[in-house]
């Protein structure tokens, strides 16, 4: 499965890029920066990095918990008036993912602390595709994603 999250250096600065469906998209890491929830002694890319595993940390455990007929929500873009958002849609051992919008904006909550906003999310808007892909497949891509910003 083609998909990853990731800190990158982009023209002028830092930023997270999410690689989903052969597309890229580049989000602004401000909200990591500012995480309240995460104190960190370094300079805001330590920071950024810290939450960005926190946040793959939260992925992991909910797609591990997909119920079956169910769907998670993995937040990436935490933007002043809204948030994008992975859905994670299980029906047996296939996940369907799409990603997608909703209207809750990204300064409401911390990017390391997501909760119950992973099972539970009002208004999502689909955007693009949605890929199929086995559970183990996917548990697998957010794994490695979560090694590799460790």
């Amino acid at each position: 499965m083609e998909l990853s999250l990731s800190i990158e250096m982009g023209v002028r600065y830092r930023e997270l890029r999410l690689q989903f469906a052969g597309q890229p998209w580049v989000c602004d890491l401000y909200y990591f920066a500012i995480d309240d929830m995460v104190l960190s002694e370094g300079a805001g890319k330590d920071k950024a990095r810290i939450v960005l595993r926190r946040l793959l940390d939260q992925w992991l455990t909910a797609v591990e918990n997909i119920p079956d007929g169910g769907a998670v929500y993995l937040p990436y873009d935490f933007s002043d008036q809204y948030t994008g958002w992975l859905r994670c849609s299980r029906l047996g051992s296939c996940v369907d993912v799409c990603r997608g919008w909703a209207e809750l904006e990204g300064w409401s909550f911390a990017p390391s602390d997501v909760g119950e906003r992973l099972f539970q999310l009002t208004g999502f808007q689909s955007l693009g595709p949605t890929v199929q892909v086995s559970l183990k497949e996917l548990v697998e891509a957010v794994q490695n994603m979560a090694t590799r910003n460790g």
